[in-house]
């Protein structure tokens, strides 16, 4: 299963260097690389088509093929075809070779959209197959559409799959034989086969829910490895003083009930004899730091130092502010670890966390780093971009820390999806709004209001505020799509007294940290970026967001951008600007006017893109499933559950006959 690709019959060198752009290098890659849609196939009779969907029509060439030149020099080659009543044609652009590749006699099966055309029939640019190749009676109906690259077509993709399966005969079997009696589950090469090439449309469900089976129990399983390996731990450090007056008095603002809730848990947590690893879900503006903050005082109350990881440096020089402005004042003492600190400085602060005197530390990943030793650090925050794996927690704990660890998501994430991607955690959700956070008025536009959308900023920024334009590109490309270049250049000529930034992913971390400091600094008027700006800083001058091409974004992301704005009591407001006509996008983009609900945002977006869109795989520590939608296979996720619990409860995994689910399970926790 791990022979090189290249060896395959209808591959060789040329063709496996185009299978590896898409991510093939082995025949387990080929076998893996599902689908992305399937057409039906079901044969048809001219008159049964239709110009919208594509269909299969078995015909018989008539007459020998023929070219003809259009107006704008297009070479269209057409083969006279009869369904055995009706006339038509298939029809081939820009491919003059094609008038040689059929003779009168020639039994076809085409595969395209058809159209009706001076009384006869033409199918379009169409697949084909000749029957002397196949058995009509054989002949899958259900047919496979793989993404592709340019130089591979569907039809060389499916022949080198078949031959894949030619050569394999057999696949690891990881599920023991009683299972797949027990769940009815088809084998696996079997499930392999039929992803590829359904013998039916029951067959290729039972197939997708068989290998979604194994997904969700392996990573279920893994999980429940992580969690009791963390939670099996006996607390070390212990907890006495709980006082939160003097915290409280000193904060500016009443707590919400959603952060009371939160703070009880974590009290809980920290009396418990298990060590706390906790998620903390909020919506964008619900108080995540704040109950942060109440967690680190806690540790240094009790002689605990704290350690609070960010995705970026100007948010931990932000998040220092904060935290200096809570706890200093208190007598905790918060530095900031920076890399660009002069190295004297930075030396200092190592000093003073291996010696105590620094009870806080706020930085990127870095600080957890082998070379900076602590005194006692007890309590880990970190984001969800920087979740611990089992490995790193075992480093931690060798290192003879034994903190507490509370892992913080900005994301909403429907509850389903929550307990199965954290499951190794207890889950906190903040779920009011503190008071007096105005909402942020939402409008929907199309590009003939873009000029008003722009004076309308231009407005905002004379009164001192600021504003961010997001956009989908960097550069300008012929997909249309609005690119930072394009816009930040076409700003910078309209509005010449406007102080116009830019930022992309493609900067420089350096590059990147410079520009937003200078935007926090109010040194620039109007921020032009990519969604880089997503998990962003406060900026409460901030009262302006647009977003170009808002159709290219989940209603997630949408509103993760609109949370950069409405971060003080003035009036915010976002502007989505689409150039998609279609309903079903307008009502899409509509739905982000009426609610302003993160948690049900998510839901929306989770049933109208499934998981594998939903925020961005990678970029959220959300798990790439290849086979299961979360959506569908909710039954499953159930099922898999129960099973894992089972499993762990009884000691299975030390079981010979699951030695194939132990193995898969330690490949897994390797990049948990």
């Amino acid at each position: 299963m791990q022979k090189e690709v290249q060896y395959i019959k209808g591959v060789g060198p040329s063709r496996a260097k185009l299978l590896r752009t898409l991510g093939i290098n082995t025949v387990m890659d080929l076998l893996y690389f599902l689908p992305r849609r399937y057409l039906d196939l079901t044969p048809l009779n001219f008159e049964q088509g239709s110009t919208d969907s594509v269909g299969a029509f078995p015909c018989v060439v008539t007459d020998y093929g023929y070219e003809v030149l259009t107006r704008s020099k297009i070479k269209i080659v057409k083969i006279p075809v009869t369904d055995g009543k009706r006339k038509g044609f298939a029809v081939f652009f820009n491919q003059p070779y094609m008038k040689n590749a059929f003779k009168p006699g020639d039994r076809l099966i085409l595969i395209g959209k058809i159209k009706k055309s001076y009384g006869e029939y033409e199918i379009l640019n169409p697949e084909w197959q000749k029957f002397d190749e196949i058995n009509l009676s054989d002949y899958t109906k259900i047919c496979p559409i793989y993404p592709l690259t340019r130089g591979l077509s569907q039809k060389i993709l499916r022949k080198i799959i078949k031959n894949a399966f030619e050569e394999v005969l057999e696949v690891d079997e990881v599920l023991p034989p009683s299972l797949l009696n027990d769940y009815k589950l088809m084998p696996k090469l079997y499930a392999l086969k039929n992803i590829h090439f359904p013998e039916s449309w029951e067959k290729l469900k039972k197939a997708q829910e068989r290998l979604a089976f194994e997904e969700l129990l392996l990573f279920q399983l893994a999980m429940m490895v992580t969690k009791r390996h963390i939670m099996g731990e006996k607390r070390k450090n212990i907890y006495r003083d709980f006082d939160l007056k003097p915290f409280l008095k000193n904060l500016p603002f009443s707590l919400t009930e959603g952060q009371k809730k939160v703070v009880r848990e974590i009290i809980s947590d920290l009396k418990s004899e298990r060590i706390m690893n906790r998620l903390i879900q909020g919506d964008v503006g619900s108080g995540k730091t704040v109950v942060a903050s109440i967690a680190l005082y806690l540790a240094a109350k009790n002689g605990y130092q704290g350690a609070f990881m960010v995705p970026t440096e100007i948010l931990s020089i932000q998040h220092g502010a904060t935290l200096k402005k809570y706890l200093e004042p208190l007598g905790i003492k918060v530095e900031v670890l920076k890399g660009d600190m002069p190295k004297t400085q930075k030396e200092e602060v190592l000093k003073g966390l291996e010696k105590g005197s620094i009870d806080v530390v706020v930085g990127t990943h870095a600080i957890i780093q082998d070379n900076i030793k602590f005194y006692r650090l007890g309590m880990v925050i970190t984001d969800e971009q920087h979740r611990f794996g089992v490995r790193q927690r075992e480093a931690l704990v060798r290192k003879g820390y034994y903190p507490d660890v509370i892992v913080m998501s900005a994301t909403p994430i429907p509850r389903t999806l929550a307990l199965t991607i954290y499951s190794d955690l207890d889950i906190s959700v903040i779920d009011t709004m503190p008071e007096g956070r105005q909402k942020v008025d939402t409008y929907v536009v199309d590009e003939s209001m873009r000029e008003r959308v722009y004076k309308f900023m231009e407005a905002e920024v004379k009164k001192g505020h600021q504003a961010y334009v997001v956009c989908p590109a960097v550069e300008e490309s012929d997909t249309g799509l609005a690119s930072v270049d394009e816009i930040g250049r076409e700003l910078a000529e309209n509005f010449p007294h406007l102080r116009i930034g830019i930022l992309h992913g493609k900067m420089k971390a350096e590059e990147k940290d410079n520009i937003m400091k200078d935007f926090c600094a109010k040194k620039i008027d109007v921020l032009v970026a990519t969604t880089v700006v997503e998990v962003g800083v406060d900026v409460p001058s901030a009262t302006l967001m647009v977003v170009e091409n808002a159709e290219r974004f989940g209603l997630a992301q949408l509103h993760q951008l609109r949370g950069r704005v409405g971060r003080s009591n003035l009036k915010s407001y976002c502007i989505f600007i689409t150039r998609s006509k279609d309903k079903n996008v307008r009502a899409r983009l509509n739905f982000m006017m009426k609610t302003h609900n993160g948690f049900e945002i998510a839901q929306k977006d989770l049933e109208l893109r499934g998981p594998g869109e939903f925020l961005g795989v990678r970029q959220h520590g959300i798990p790439e499933f290849k086979f299961v939608n979360l959506i569908k296979d909710l039954k499953v996720l159930e099922t898999t559950k129960a099973l894992a619990t089972e499993i762990i409860k009884n000691d299975l995994l030390s079981n010979p006959e699951y030695m194939g689910v132990k193995k898969a399970v330690e490949e897994k926790l390797k990049i948990i």
